[in-house]
């Protein structure tokens, strides 16, 4: 009966792409609904694009593995800040008439700063879509015992064919369906679990905190520390709440492409808020969900969780504890959810295929309906490199014993560029090309080290015992900083003689030397952290820390650039907003 259900509901999503796809003959409808989309139907879209799987499966996972301290900042900080962040960065796309907010770089910089931009934000976001693809196994992994290749590749596939089908017509309708199957879904769960557990709602809230897995971490000290040895820190938890609002409005093709797909900025706006509220609100059911599931199994212990873990706890309860046909109608919702953000994102992918490099570097005569044509092409490739990218999360998982918070750790090595290459030149007519290049490299580089100090630690820490070395767990050697601060100096050495500045070569070497540079201020941190803090025990870094050293330096650095040329920046600044723009690149 449960997949039945599953199966009907697959059908009806296809049967919308089917049904969308007729007319979709020029880029702007297939891609951008006509910029005639409802507010309404657009806001509701974008909540449900990042209501994932991957949220769906995290935040009760992580609540009744460790607590609510991870997400306590998400409806108070991070999702009201979207926003004041909406209103520092849209306006300027609806002024230039864009399809992807990364055009407004071109203009700001150059159109070398637009492709570097263009290309962490893109895998970036296909990367978002493997661990969408990668949470969703984690769910049938739970409900049904699946193997995580099988449901990446079959949802995946499914996802992809209704999305190449429809466009965008099709995400957002199909959204507005999903939006409804979800919230019937989250009404029966929380109806259930109130019902079954000794105590009501109210047991499920105070047992939860009573037993350690409400905000432990705001009791202890070292939660207030900057150390990379602590699972979870305030200030660090405290910045990337407001840090990831001011991305995902900068730069974020999923939510920003919705938002242009209304008639104006004011239609957008309300959309803004439209999806803000309702995001807030499943937050704080996802919060009551992970609790009630946490106290119902403290009073109901099933030993088959043990081998599952946190993150399969929330479905392994649906495919157990509920009776049919409610299982087979809560995974629809669940696919709701899952397909919801399968569709956006792999559109939106397409979209900045299209404009930011097939059309720029390919072929710059496309008629409408070869822009189609290649944007459905886009839509079929970047899903299948989506479901490999989920496959290798799940080896990645795997073999560093990782939940689903920490999962994608090693694979985001490139993105960091993204906010400060907007928010600098929002803010300032001193932002310039070299200073974006610059940092760009160099933060390759320190995430790089970043990367390889988690992994090495991490496996050093899991393989140890008494008696033994504390190897990459341990103290590290400073010969670590030393050779990469010389290699990268000497690289810089032929881009600092000024005759030969111009040099394609020593352009080359010095993005390497920063690059190295980069890596070499990466190891200074992990080598100063393990010389304070390691004793004679082995330690890990932890997923979740990362100090935005860089990000500060580079934003000191922005004070003392030169004043730009003013066809760079006016009417392309927050200062300059109201006035005409003078210059096309």
């Amino acid at each position: 009966m449960d997949f039945i259900i599953i199966g009907a509901y697959l059908i009806a999503v296809l049967w919308i792409g089917f049904y969308f796809s007729k007319g979709e003959n020029t880029s702007e409808n297939y891609l951008l609904g006509g910029r005639n989309m409802p507010f309404l139907a657009i806001g509701i879209s974008c909540m449900m694009s990042l209501l994932s799987s991957k949220s769906l499966v995290m935040v009760p996972g992580e609540i009744y593995n460790n607590g609510l301290t991870l997400f306590i900042l998400t409806p108070l900080v991070l999702l009201p800040l979207s926003i004041p962040c909406y209103l520092l960065f849209t306006k300027f796309y609806f002024k230039l008439g864009s399809y992807t907010p990364y055009e407004y770089l071109e203009y700001r910089y150059d159109s070398t700063v637009r492709v570097v931009v263009a290309v962490s934000a893109f895998y970036g976001r296909v990367l978002y879509v493997g661990m969408v693809l990668y949470a969703t196994s984690k769910i049938f992994e739970g409900a049904y015992g699946w193997p995580a290749w099988v449901t990446i590749a079959l949802v995946g596939v499914f996802g992809v064919i209704y999305t190449v089908m429809g466009g965008m017509k099709a995400v957002v309708w199909s959204d507005l369906l999903q939006f409804f199957v979800l919230f019937g879904g989250f009404a029966v769960i929380v109806w259930v679990l109130c019902r079954s557990i000794d105590g009501g709602p109210l047991e499920a809230v105070l047992c939860t905190f009573r037993e350690g897995h409400g905000l432990p971490q705001f009791s202890d000290p070292s939660f207030y520390s900057l150390s990379p040895y602590v699972r979870l820190l305030f200030f660090l938890m405290l910045w990337n709440a407001v840090i990831e609002p001011l991305t995902s409005a900068c730069s974020d093709q999923i939510n920003i492409q919705r938002l242009l797909s209304t008639r104006n900025w004011r239609e957008g706006f309300k959309s803004q808020i439209t999806s803000t509220v309702l995001g807030i609100a499943s937050v704080l059911i996802l919060w009551f969900i992970g609790m009630a599931l946490f106290t119902y199994y403290r009073q109901n212990p099933d030993p088959a969780l043990a081998n599952l873990g946190g993150d399969a706890v929330f479905f392994h309860f649906v495919a157990t504890k509920l009776p049919t046909p409610l299982p087979g109608l809560f995974m629809a919702a669940m696919l709701a959810a899952i397909m919801s953000t399968l569709d956006s994102g792999i559109n939106s992918m397409a979209t900045v295929w299209l404009k930011e490099f097939h059309q720029r570097f390919i072929n710059r005569h496309l008629t409408p309906r070869q822009e189609v044509t290649v944007s459905r092409c886009a839509t079929f490739v970047i899903g299948l490199f989506a479901i490999l990218l989920g496959l290798a999360l799940d080896v990645s998982g795997r073999w560093l014993e990782q939940s689903l918070v920490e999962v994608g750790t090693i694979f985001g090595l490139i993105g960091a560029v993204v906010l400060p290459a907007f928010l600098f030149a929002v803010l300032s007519d001193r932002a310039n090309a070299k200073l974006i290049w610059g940092f760009t490299f160099f933060n390759f580089g320190e995430t790089l080290s970043g990367n390889l100090w988690y992994i090495l630690s991490r496996r050093a820490e899991a393989l140890w015992q008494p008696g033994m070395p504390l190897g990459w767990a341990g103290k590290l050697d400073f010969i670590h900083v030393l050779i990469p601060l010389a290699a990268g100096a000497l690289l810089l050495v032929p881009y600092l003689v000024k005759r030969r500045r111009q040099l394609r070569s020593s352009k080359i070497c010095a993005l390497l030397g920063m690059i190295v540079l980069g890596w070499s201020f990466g190891m200074l941190i992990w080598y100063g952290y393990s010389q304070l803090l390691i004793t004679d025990l082995p330690r890990s870094r932890s997923f979740a820390f990362g100090l935005p050293l860089s990000f500060i330096g580079a934003f000191i650095l922005l004070w003392f650039c030169p004043r730009q040329p003013k066809e760079k920046w006016q009417g392309l600044t927050l200062a300059t907003l109201g006035e005409k723009i003078i210059a096309r690149q």
